[in-house]
């Protein structure tokens, strides 16, 4: 036995002693309380921005199609698209490969297919990630020469960047916890909402009879966050969109529960396959890819792939592919002709 000094021997009882009283004892050692941060950048409530006067439009119209490549892109040899890192079934970094997947992104090869045959479309795209805030802003800067970002096509919006044709009706709904005891839009009057900040999924919950609490963050996916702390009681925004956020956290659910009641003249379900389900949508959403409006080119040139893409199935086999679910009517057709908004001419 190796022989261990009197004076360790008394220090390593009295420490044992000590441990085996604190662990016997009723209050025994307690963890600190984790905080629950909220994102940067998040705004609870949302700041509604200032109502700009714009004169009513028909936002889906858009520039006629026209088949030649604009010369300035096929110079360039590539585009600069903007695009979200965040959205599952719209665009989004698939996290084991590194690349950008997603219906908006599907929209963006075949563009580049067209623009630069013969090459592989992923080496002619340079993708940039944006926030829905930052959209506009980084066409208007160069930053980027054409955003797919599940981007809804306003009249208010058509005043800063042009847009093509929609290329997919939705509408806004709600997603909620799967122990959550709400059933639609109704039911949060007074309950933080969560969106994206710059997006009109904000505006339309500020605009809403219920008066829920709209929560503004950067991310979608901090939305998801939000949700899972319980700092939010649901997130609410485009139903393509809410699919993704859905993928991520499976325990989560689509209400069911349509508005308590739709003013004159919505036609926020116009566009809705009604033996889906019942619809739950609150909002029109007609989605469209945006544009420097200067580059009325590019607009053409893209409206004509988005009609081939109608023609020859193409649209189809991609929402197939990320938006099955999704309970929209079919590829919208084509609108083209100017509105008081933008194009300013023909």
């Amino acid at each position: 036995m190796t022989n261990v000094p009197a004076t360790r021997r008394v220090t390593a009882g009295l420490l044992i002693t000590t441990l085996l009283g604190t662990a016997g004892c009723g209050n025994g050692y307690q963890p600190p309380p984790v905080a629950s941060p909220r994102p940067a950048g998040a705004q609870q409530p949302a700041s509604p921005r200032p109502p700009k006067k714009v004169p009513e439009c028909d936002a889906r119209r858009s520039l006629a199609a026209d088949p030649t490549p604009p010369r300035k892109f096929v110079d360039q040899g590539y585009i600069r698209a903007g695009v979200d890192q965040t959205m599952t079934r719209m665009t989004h970094r698939d996290p084991a490969t590194g690349e950008f997947k997603g219906f908006d992104i599907d929209l963006l090869v075949e563009i580049a297919k067209e623009l630069f045959p013969g090459r592989d479309p992923r080496d002619t795209i340079r993708f940039v990630v944006v926030t829905s805030g930052e959209r506009q802003n980084r066409l208007r800067d160069g930053t980027v020469d054409i955003v797919a970002d599940s981007m809804t096509a306003t009249c208010e919006r058509a005043t800063e960047v042009a847009f093509s044709t929609n290329y997919l009706d939705s509408g806004q709904t709600v997603l909620v916890r799967g122990d959550s005891p709400y059933q639609g839009i109704g039911d949060l009057g007074g309950k933080p909402v969560c969106a994206a900040t710059g997006t009109t999924s904000i505006g339309h919950l500020i605009d809403r009879p219920e008066k829920p609490v709209p929560v503004a963050v950067p991310n979608w996916t901090d939305c998801l966050v939000m949700l899972q702390q319980r700092q939010v009681e649901a997130i609410s925004t485009d139903h393509n969109v809410l699919l993704g956020l859905k993928d991520l956290d499976p325990s989560t659910r689509l209400v069911t529960q349509p508005p308590p009641s739709r003013p004159s003249g919505d036609t926020s379900c116009e566009w809705y396959d009604e033996s889906r389900s019942e619809c739950t949508w609150f909002s029109d959403e007609p989605h469209a890819i945006a544009f420097r409006q200067e580059d009325t080119e590019f607009v053409k040139f893209v409206n004509h792939v988005l009609q081939k893409l109608r023609d020859n199935g193409r649209w189809a086999e991609m929402h197939r592919t990320w938006l099955p679910e999704h309970p929209d009517t079919g590829p919208p057709p084509a609108r083209y002709g100017p509105n008081p908004v933008w194009p300013p001419g023909m």
